[in-house]
């Protein structure tokens, strides 16, 4: 599975956020507590959501 695009509305410290991702390598980095995990929270719970 590819994911091009995430799309965050109203998800825990993100009120709208676009992010893009490339097919090859994508580094999330940034300071303690600006929503890292966040994001790969978002795609978790996005393939989670397609096996229920």
């Amino acid at each position: 599975m590819f994911i091009s695009k995430i799309k965050l509305d109203n998800f825990r410290n993100y009120e709208k956020q676009e992010i893009l991702l490339d097919k090859n390598i994508n580094i999330i980095y940034g300071n303690n507590g600006e929503g890292k995990t966040n994001i790969l929270e978002s795609i978790f719970i996005c393939g989670i959501r397609k096996i229920f």
